[in-house]
């Protein structure tokens, strides 16, 4: 076909595309679209690109037409209601395709009100020194301060948990949770493990003076078996379960009530006994290499989805495969809470992402369960 026949064919048919679908809802014309892509005779006037130009005009002039409230309850869901039936690759794409067109609609929408955070109970100077000469506060310190920066790492912010609004931030990814940790460690686990006897031993074997802190962090972070900290952390939650956190306490000072009043602050669910090895995990994790694990994953995902050229374009999948090494070579349950805090504040790791996440972390449940526990909890307990 000339180029001169070519142009008005495809002014032509254009045209006609435009008066068909003027009054179109959006499943239709995906619908339409994905009948004109599979098209044979559409290749002689229009390539991908044109054709994807035409559509997203298309699909622009129909989303313009939804109430921007309405908009924004379809984009909460996933833009399920609005996806035709058929293959999920192609329901995945046209997902996206409504993100990206919907995206300025949805700045108009009416902000949400964030949930209000929990007020701060200690002073959060993580870089004031740590006095040496009484082990008792050094440890105390050194676990809690540490412990602390790695949840704050994790936050989801009030502006990205209204990304998905439906969807309940879980606890340990919420604003304030942080504090209830920290208060539950300091009156209930670290006395309970600085009275047993190898935590004695470690007080009594040495001199702890203005370096003690770093050293007590650099016991940590070297893991290995006999590392007393690790193991008496260990043995202590381990027994938890069956006698129940606080269990040498009395009776009447409950430690979940810490997390149900921080919890009734803050609007996030509180955890329970379910949740142990969660809380359990939170010492084996870095705050520097979380902090780098997610400048690592913004990056991808900044290349990957929003390149401004091409010579900056990651491969497909990028974002993906960068979890997956998270999860696997990170202490348990580190790259699962990434995975998570991705969920709410990066748009295309959404519910479709996480599934096939999921699927290439492990091939059987038995398997993903074995290796990113707590995102398969999150996962399955997703509201539908």
């Amino acid at each position: 076909m000339k180029k001169s026949n070519r142009a008005a064919v495809f002014e032509s048919k254009v045209a006609e595309l435009l008066a068909v679908t003027a009054g179109l809802k959006v499943p239709h014309i995906l619908m339409l679209r994905r009948m004109t892509q599979a098209d044979p005779e559409t290749s002689a006037w229009a390539n991908e690109r044109e054709l994807g130009v035409v559509f997203d005009t298309i699909l622009d002039r129909a989303v313009a037409a939804v109430d921007t409230e309405e908009l924004g309850a379809y984009a909460d869901q996933q833009f399920d209601a609005l996806l035709p039936a058929g293959d999920e690759e192609a329901r995945d794409k046209e997902r996206w395709l409504l993100f990206d067109v919907c995206k300025k609609y949805l700045a108009k929408r009416k902000p949400v009100v964030a949930a209000p955070v929990v007020e701060e109970e200690v002073v959060l100077d993580d870089d004031a020194p740590i006095p040496g000469g009484d082990f008792k506060v050094i440890f105390d310190e050194t676990i809690a301060r540490y412990t602390r920066r790695c949840l704050h790492t994790l936050v989801v912010g009030a502006g990205a948990s209204s990304l998905r609004p439906h969807i309940p931030v879980p606890f340990l990814l919420a604003p304030g949770f942080a504090v209830g940790y920290e208060t539950l460690l300091r009156k209930f686990v670290l006395p309970d493990i600085r009275a047993t006897k190898r935590i004695g031993e470690l007080a009594a074997s040495r001199h702890w003076d203005d370096t003690a802190s770093n050293r007590l962090i650099a016991m940590i972070q070297s893991g290995g078996s006999s590392n007393a900290i690790l193991d008496t952390w260990d043995a202590r939650w381990a027994a938890y379960k069956s006698e129940g956190v606080g269990a040498k306490h009395k009776k009447h000072n409950d430690p979940w009530e810490v997390f149900k009043e921080a919890a009734a602050k803050g609007g996030y669910t509180p955890p329970n006994e379910t949740d142990i090895p969660l809380l359990h995990s939170v010492i084996r994790w870095e705050p520097d290499a979380l902090a780098e694990a997610w400048r690592e994953l913004s990056l991808q995902y900044q290349q990957e989805f929003h390149a401004k050229t091409k010579h900056e374009q990651a491969r497909e999948g990028a974002v993906r495969d960068c979890l997956v090494r998270f999860i696997r070579e990170m202490p348990k349950r580190a790259g699962d809470m990434i995975s998570v805090k991705a969920f709410f504040e990066l748009p295309k790791c959404d519910r479709m992402f996480l599934r096939k996440l999921m699927q290439t972390v492990g091939g059987t449940d038995v398997e993903r369960r074995r290796v990113a526990p707590g995102l398969v909890h999150f996962y399955n307990n997703l509201p539908l």
